[in-house]
């Protein structure tokens, strides 16, 4: 029976005293699986943070509340202009796309101008052919008024 006690007791400190076990040691296993080095950091920064405003004068301590509410109505100004910008951008490409239209019909114009004036430049203007043949009749007369 005592053997029995004293493996039962041995086990007992093993897995802490009694069924809770050590309260600190528990803690401290919680510690562990819970933190991480960024969460102490952000956590001593925070720290830090909070005994240099201690020090802060009244008027430190204004300026910077009046700069964090100056930061938040920027911010909501910013998210302003981006419902505008989000509002206002159907209404951007259908001006866009009736002046891209108008564009391209004056492009269309302007070719059918120019293929009118090319015709009317091809009837004015005499073929290699025709410019061949003057030059034979000339040189023929030349050649028969000798």
């Amino acid at each position: 029976m005592a053997l029995g006690l004293a493996i039962t007791c041995t086990t007992a400190l093993a897995q802490g005293t009694g069924p809770q076990g050590d309260p600190i040691q528990q803690r401290d296993q919680d510690r562990l699986q819970t933190c991480s080095p960024e969460l102490d950091q952000t956590r001593q920064r925070d720290q830090t943070r909070l005994r240099l405003q201690d020090c802060l004068s009244e008027d430190a301590k204004r300026a910077i509340q009046e700069m964090k509410q100056a930061r938040e109505r920027y911010q909501a100004q910013l998210q302003e202009k981006k419902k505008e910008l989000t509002a206002c951008t159907e209404q951007e490409r259908a001006q866009i796309r009736e002046q891209l239209r108008e564009t391209v019909k004056e492009q269309l114009r302007d070719r059918e101008q120019l293929r009118e004036r090319l015709q009317q430049l091809r009837e004015c203007v005499p073929t290699h052919e025709q410019i061949m043949e003057q030059a034979r009749e000339r040189a023929r007369e030349r050649d028969g008024s000798r």
